[in-house]
Formats: structure tokens, C-alpha cells, sequence
């Protein structure tokens, strides 16, 4: 590879865009982006900057190199990309933020002194137990909720608003903070 201005000054943000890379699959499917007059960074991961605000954008495109990961830089808005480049990061964005939307809850009680859930998912029926603790219900954009259980799953609820009363009540008998 080619040393680059990015590579003198590690702070200095680059901001990937169509007309400067493109990402495509490698070697046994990895994530590659390919930077125009620099050459191709292999087994690319992307996190998100800001996940919640924008789901879309400030993607952070990441190579390991086993020491030290290097940020080949940040995806701005992903939807200007060509579909087939954007679907690989979704898909990449969906294997690292692996989370459950639960869309019903069935009951929200006490049991063995934590708090059982028994919900329905995007993904199917789930059942699982919350530590009662601020940092295992945390705030998802204005209206949301993050729970998480005791094996580090997470579950979505994107607005508590959208729940019924009924399990509304349930959930913030519970969880009210």
C-alpha cells in the first residue's frame, strides 16, 4: 500500500464516497474496499458511528491487522452508494449488530429476583431474564428502549409508544426509568 496523508496525521477523518472506493467481496466473502490510487484493504469490518441517528450513515470502514485495527474511513451516507456496495455493508452492519425488535410482549414479571421477559421477536418467541439495572434498559432514540439480557443479547423496542396499553404498563411496572 501506498502511504497516504491519512497515514501522517491518524486523526484526520477521510470520508468515503462512490467517486473514491468501492467495496465489494474477496477472498472465502470477506468485506473489501478498494480506494482509488491507493489499492485494496482486505477483511473490512464497518461499525457504526452514531447507529441511532444515523442508520444510514457515519459508517466506519475498519480493517484488522491482528496488532492495531486502521480505520480506512467513514462512510458518510451510505445510500449514495451503488445498491450493490451499500447491501454489503448493511449485510456486514447485521452480522455485528445482531439484535431482536421485539413487536409483542407476552409478559414482563419477577422471577428469581430479575425480571422475566416473555416476548415475541422479529426472529420468533423469546424468552429471557434482565438484571434489574439502568444499563440493562437503555434509551434507543427518543422513544426506545435497549434491553439487555444476562447472556448480553440485545432486544429493540423502537418506541415504547407503539406498544399497547396494556403492555406498556407491563414493561414500565418494571422498567420505568
Amino acid at each position: 500500500m501506498e502511504r497516504t496523508p491519512e497515514a501522517d496525521d491518524p486523526t484526520r477523518i477521510r470520508f468515503l464516497t462512490p467517486d473514491v472506493c468501492r467495496i465489494h467481496l474477496g477472498n472465502l466473502g470477506a468485506l473489501h474496499v478498494t480506494v482509488v490510487g491507493e489499492g485494496i484493504y482486505g477483511g473490512v469490518y464497518a461499525a457504526y458511528a452514531f447507529p441511532v441517528a444515523y442508520p444510514e450513515g457515519y459508517i466506519s470502514i475498519i480493517q484488522s491487522t491482528g496488532e492495531k485495527d486502521l480505520e480506512i474511513g467513514i462512510i458518510r451516507d451510505l445510500t449514495e452508494f451503488p445498491e450493490e456496495d451499500a447491501a454489503l455493508v448493511r449485510e456486514a452492519l447485521a452480522r455485528r449488530y445482531f439484535v431482536h425488535s421485539i413487536v409483542r410482549i407476552n409478559e414482563v414479571t419477577w422471577k428469581y429476583g430479575l425480571i422475566y421477559f416473555d416476548v415475541e421477536t422479529d426472529k420468533g418467541h423469546a424468552e429471557f431474564f434482565m438484571r434489574w439495572r439502568q444499563d440493562c434498559a437503555v434509551n434507543y432514540g427518543k422513544r426506545g428502549k435497549v434491553i439487555i439480557d444476562l447472556e448480553n443479547n440485545r432486544y429493540l423496542i423502537g418506541d415504547l409508544e407503539a406498544l399497547t396499553p396494556r403492555e406498556r404498563t407491563e414493561f414500565q411496572r418494571h422498567i420505568y426509568w
